[in-house]
């Protein structure tokens, strides 16, 4: 029996591994196809940022339409996470910057936690807080894995243009405002802004 265990233990990784592997295919949509395939994105789940609501920082219910026309950076984070922290301060550098895209932090956390540290971190951004209902959130941006940080990104008329896994790093920051601002400038319409995200990520 003592031979069988390294057997059992290695097919149960290999099984956790293609899993992982699949979920990751499924929310990256092909993110890492060569930069220069001009094939197009794989579909996204979700097509158009769809209407729910959560608490701000003030308890309040706050829609996550609440910033028409602006393009959106939604980020769902936890104060448990550290990926998730060592993006915030590049974050509210990229809210700093450029006032005509938005920043949403999705806090999946207990409120009094997520408002303490708010109150340390001082965000310049919007956060709203969530437990059970954040990923209810997630799940309706097409967003199937239970895994933080992860990130959503949006065109300002609501087309989803692509999501990432993982933690955030300042290309993938610099290929969103480069694609939304060539969509937004008339250069490229959504299906090559959706492939160039897709590229990046």
């Amino acid at each position: 029996m003592a031979r069988s265990r390294p057997v059992l233990l290695t097919a149960a990784l290999s099984a956790a591994a293609v899993v992982g592997y699949l979920a990751y295919r499924g929310l990256a949509h092909d993110a890492d196809a060569p930069a220069g395939d001009t094939e197009a994105a794989a579909p996204l789940a979700v097509d158009k940022l769809p209407e729910f609501s959560l608490a701000n920082l003030d308890g309040a219910q706050q829609s996550i339409q609440s910033w028409p026309g602006k393009p959106l950076l939604i980020n769902f984070w936890a104060t448990w996470c550290g990926p998730c922290l060592r993006e915030i301060p590049m974050l509210k550098e990229l809210q700093a910057s450029r006032s005509d895209l938005q920043v949403v932090g999705i806090a999946i956390d207990k409120p009094d936690l997520v408002a303490k540290f708010a109150g340390e971190q001082q965000f310049n951004y919007a956060i709203l807080v969530g437990q059970n209902e954040a990923w209810t959130a997630a799940a309706a941006l097409g967003v199937n894995i239970f895994a933080l940080p992860f990130t959503v990104f949006t065109a300002g008329d609501g087309s989803i243009l692509g999501v990432h896994t993982g933690e955030l790093h300042a290309e993938h920051l610099a290929a969103f405002q480069g694609v939304t601002d060539a969509l937004e400038a008339g250069r490229i319409d959504v299906a090559e802004a959706r492939r160039r995200i897709a590229d990046a990520i």
